[in-house]
């Protein structure tokens, strides 16, 4: 087994770390801690790629689905920058896939990609298993959450409606921070900062719940928050990934419940003992 194929279960020393000054407010990222992004943007991109390169074959076409997902030369986080719109990161990555395929790539060819991979990514997105659960339970602990996003704004509320989340969102009126509200995303610490404001509380009394170490636990941390890292089963994790999370209190967990969990009886004298004594 080689050391970046490590599997969570396997190493998962499950640790979190709780805010500062208690646990007051909690931010949840959304993809692949609340929706399923990775795996459906890898069959969207398949789908797509057969659609345009047909000559590819299925297991080509899959390759190139997995590689749109890694985004091997970062045009995701130069858009999370804001180095970049949608639209051009967009085209970016597909005519980078087009070219590891040795195939051509016209704009209309992006504008095809698009239409596919849109309409087969919205198809087979869905929401975790213990998410609507968890949510539930936070809800009755009276613990406030807002969802924090590098995605476009647009494409936030597209996903949430797919998933039937949007309605939820709505009607407790939980806040959706995106790339868009600052024009930059995670890690930067505003965007920490000013998720916490839409809380209500300072850096010190949130923490942040996301999948990617860097961009999401760490980012927290740095912020002032406490912080959980989830790795669903699936998701693969690296060794230098881990040892770098224990240097900083944390471990992957398999799942949102386990994540929350966690920090409520992590944060001792705070929200947990609060929630508790109801």
């Amino acid at each position: 087994m080689r050391s970046s194929d490590v599997p969570v279960a396997v190493t998962a020393r499950r640790a979190v770390v709780a805010p500062p000054e208690g646990l007051r407010g909690l931010l949840l990222d959304i993809d692949d801690t609340l929706l399923s992004t990775r795996e459906a943007m890898r069959e969207a991109g398949a789908a797509a790629a057969l659609s345009l390169w047909p000559h590819s074959g299925p297991g080509l076409a899959k390759a190139a689905g997995r590689r749109y997902h890694c985004d091997p030369q970062g045009h995701f986080r130069a858009f999370t920058r804001g180095e970049l719109d949608l639209d051009s990161m967009r085209r970016h990555r597909v005519r980078e896939v087009a070219d590891w395929m040795g195939a051509s790539c016209s704009e209309s060819d992006v504008a095809r990609w698009k239409g596919v991979f849109d309409e087969v990514f919205g198809a087979v997105l869905v929401v975790f298993d213990d998410v609507l659960p968890t949510l539930q339970r936070c809800r009755e602990s009276g613990l406030p959450l807002a969802f924090l996003t590098n995605a476009s704004a647009d494409y936030t509320w597209v996903k949430l409606q797919r998933c039937g989340l949007a309605e939820l969102v709505r009607e407790r009126e939980i806040p959706v921070i995106t790339k868009d509200t600052l024009g930059v995303g995670k890690p930067a610490p505003a965007v920490f900062e000013h998720a916490a404001q839409a809380l209500g509380f300072a850096p010190s009394q949130v923490a942040h719940i996301g999948d990617e170490l860097d961009v999401d636990p760490l980012a927290a941390l740095a912020a002032g928050m406490g912080a959980g890292w989830v790795r669903r089963p699936g998701y693969e994790v690296s060794a230098p990934e881990l040892a770098t999370a224990a240097e900083h209190g944390l471990a992957p967990l398999p799942g949102l419940h386990e994540a929350v969990s966690a920090l409520i009886v992590q944060d001792a004298g705070g929200f947990g003992s609060a929630a508790s004594a109801r």
